[in-house]
Formats: structure tokens, C-alpha cells, sequence
């Protein structure tokens, strides 16, 4: 079986470190790209670099015909200021933080790619790395793809990770079907007609039309939706007023809705526009709702999680796979991979093994115990080496 050595695996932990210690935010990696092709030229791993602006496309050529599987990393970091001032790898850029674990995803990838370069005469098939850009922002995935990154040779599958708090190290997550919600952005904007706070009647309240159509909008999900799926509706902002004894005539209100399913996705934001107008409409304002689509739902293959779930058994035993029986009502661009080939997410544990508490994702004080590493590079080496001859 293909595992990495002790000596590897430390060597990887300075790679994290590294990357660790010089985050960039989306968009802006343009130091971290030039890390990741340093080191492709050290291991003689050609590659294009700036693909999608700050993406890399890392080719690996086996000796022998077969598939082409792609193995996803995603690269950047969060405008978070880090508080693990005891770390000697501590972020030294100020407010900006690995804290949603990419560094160890891009350090996984780096890893899986020197170990399969080494076998490349054996290797059946054609391996890409997708060192991708601006997870956390406007989606890199969508245009690395756009870019090409799954043509020229054509990409059959694609394996993906991220790391979990929820698990300790040496521990997996696999899901089958839906795995990550969609997002949709909302944005309300209500007209009605101002007069003096004393003299309601007067006019059409923009605040109370407001209210009254975000407490109906919670209907959607008690009244509107299966209780069997999960769709969740939630704004995060409102503005309007001017001056405490007025009528306001005019709100916006921003938003977000997230569903699971295409289908629900798409009626659910039907329903959102008629109950938006019809409350509005009934108390004689108007109401204007502007949706603008964002990722789409994450959707595993069951055929390439089956080869997953396989390979992590194997690798790691059945008693630390866990099968996960709800999706996550967040998103992760990866669905764009998803969409357009056969795939497979999964999470990796990243807790202490020990018990030890860790923070969660996006939190200053977020760490990995980077046992998880060599979990990792173990598993998409595994990976990897099935889907080629699948």
C-alpha cells in the first residue's frame, strides 16, 4: 500500500507552516501561487500557473494510458486576525488567517503530487492538481473551469477535502448525495409613502410592511417546504428611516436563502417573489426582491463515493469513517467541480486525537492537529490511484 514516510510527512508539516504563516486573501494569492509553483519546480511536477488569476493547474503524465482524475485544493485565506500568539508559525500578515484550513488542503495536494511523481512510470493515466483561487469570495472553482482546467486531456472525476473540527485526526467523513447547500442572495427593497410619526394614516410604512414580510417569509420553510428537506431563509441586514417621528417610506433588507435540492431551490425563489409582492400589495406598498445566484448545491456521485468510502475503510478502518446522515447548510465551491464531473467530497478530521478541544472553523483561534496531514495524502493517494483505474 502507498503511504507516506515519516520523513515525508515532516517535511509537509513545513510546507503548512509555511503557508500558514503568509496567508493571502482572496484574489490576492499571488505569493502564495509562486510558493506552490517553487515547489512543483523542486519536484520537477510541470504546471500553468495563473490560471483564474492566482490558480495553479499542476499536470502529472503517467507512463501508461488510462483515466485523468483531478484532485482539488483550494488556496486562500480569511480577513481574521489571529490570536494563536503562542504558535511559532502563527499568521505574521495582520488580519488575515488560515482559519478555514486551507493551507493543510494545499499542503495535502503538494504532498499527494510529489509522491505520485515519484511512481510516474507505473502510473496508468493522467493526474491534475486544481491549486484554486478565491474559495471564500466569488467562487474560483467556476473560473478555473471556465479557464479549461477540465479539458486538454479531459477530466473524468475529481476527489476533494476539507478539513473538520468535528473529527478527531486519523478519523473521515464521507457523504452520499446532496452534501452542501446552495446560496442565493436577497436583497428587498420596500416603497411606501412617508408622513409624520403622529399621523400614521397618513402614510404607507415602509418598517412595518418590512416586518410583516420577513416574518411571512418564514413561511417558506414551515409552510412552504417539505419537512424532509432543508431549505433555510435568513436576512442578516436592514436599513431605512430617516428620523424618529417619520413614516418611513422606503427599506432594504439583505438576505440569504440556501436549499439543498435544484428543484426546491428554484420554488422556493418563485415563492419568495409572490409572497414579497402579495404582502406588500396588501398593505398598500410595494416591494421589489432581487435574487442573485450564487454556488450551487454540492451533489456527490455515488459511484466515486463509493471508492471513497472504500479506500477509507481500508486506509483507516471502519470505526473511524463516519457515514453523515444530514448535509451542511453551507457552501463550498467545489459544487462547481461537482456539477460538471463526477465526484467526491469528503471531510477530513483535523481534532486532536487526544480529545483536546479545538476551535471551529473561521475562528481566530483555529488549529489543526497536523497528524491530519498525512491523513490526508494517504487517503487521495489512495484516492487517486482507484478512479485511475476505475
Amino acid at each position: 500500500m502507498t503511504t507516506i514516510t515519516q520523513s515525508e510527512w515532516n517535511d509537509l508539516v513545513q510546507i503548512r507552516r509555511e503557508l500558514h504563516a503568509h496567508p493571502e486573501l482572496s484574489g490576492q494569492e499571488f505569493k502564495t501561487m509562486d510558493r506552490i509553483c517553487a515547489w512543483l519546480d523542486q519536484w520537477d511536477i510541470p504546471y500553468q500557473k495563473g490560471v483564474a488569476d492566482t490558480g495553479v493547474v499542476a499536470t502529472l503524465k503517467g507512463g501508461k494510458p488510462g483515466r485523468c482524475v483531478g484532485v482539488r485544493a483550494d488556496i486562500d485565506a480569511l480577513p481574521i486576525q489571529e490570536e494563536n500568539t503562542d504558535l511559532p508559525y502563527r499568521s505574521l500578515t495582520p488580519k488575515v488567517m488560515h482559519a478555514c484550513g486551507h493551507d493543510v488542503h494545499t499542503t495535502i495536494a503538494l504532498g499527494t503530487a510529489k509522491k505520485l511523481r515519484e511512481m510516474l512510470p507505473e502510473l496508468s493515466g493522467t493526474v491534475k492538481f486544481f491549486f484554486q483561487p478565491n474559495e471564500e469570495d466569488t467562487g474560483g472553482a467556476e473560473r478555473m473551469i471556465q479557464a479549461g482546467c477540465l479539458d486538454d486531456p479531459h477530466v473524468d472525476c475529481i476527489v476533494g477535502l476539507h478539513v473538520d473540527p468535528a473529527y478527531p485526526a486519523g478519523t473521515v467523513g464521507i457523504r452520499y448525495g446532496k452534501m452542501y447547500a446552495a446560496s442565493d442572495m436577497l436583497k428587498l427593497k420596500v416603497y411606501g409613502g412617508s408622513s409624520h410619526g403622529a399621523k400614521p394614516h397618513q402614510g404607507t410604512d415602509a418598517i412595518i410592511t418590512t416586518a410583516a414580510i420577513l416574518m411571512t417569509l418564514q413561511t417558506l420553510v414551515s409552510r412552504n417546504t417539505s419537512p424532509t428537506d432543508s431549505v433555510v431563509c435568513s436576512f442578516g441586514t436592514i436599513h431605512g428611516g430617516n428620523v424618529r417621528n417619520q413614516i418611513a417610506d422606503y427599506v432594504e433588507a439583505e438576505g440569504i436563502l440556501r436549499t439543498v435540492d435544484p428543484n426546491t431551490r428554484q420554488s422556493s425563489k418563485a415563492r419568495l417573489q409572490q409572497l414579497c409582492s402579495d404582502v406588500a400589495a396588501g398593505m398598500g406598498a410595494r416591494a421589489e426582491l432581487s435574487i442573485q445566484e450564487s454556488y450551487g448545491p454540492l451533489i456527490n456521485t455515488d459511484q466515486i463515493t463509493d471508492v471513497v468510502r472504500k479506500n477509507a475503510e481500508e486506509l483507516l478502518g471502519c470505526d473511524h469513517v463516519v457515514l453523515e446522515k444530514e448535509p451542511d447548510l453551507g457552501t463550498e465551491d467545489f459544487s462547481y467541480f461537482a456539477a460538471a464531473r463526477p465526484s467526491c467530497f469528503f471531510h477530513l478530521g483535523c481534532a486532536p486525537s487526544d480529545g483536546s478541544p479545538v476551535e471551529c472553523l473561521h475562528n481566530c483561534r483555529f488549529n489543526v492537529d497536523e497528524a491530519c496531514i498525512a491523513t490526508g495524502v494517504n487517503m487521495q493517494l489512495k484516492n487517486v490511484l482507484s478512479l485511475l483505474t476505475l
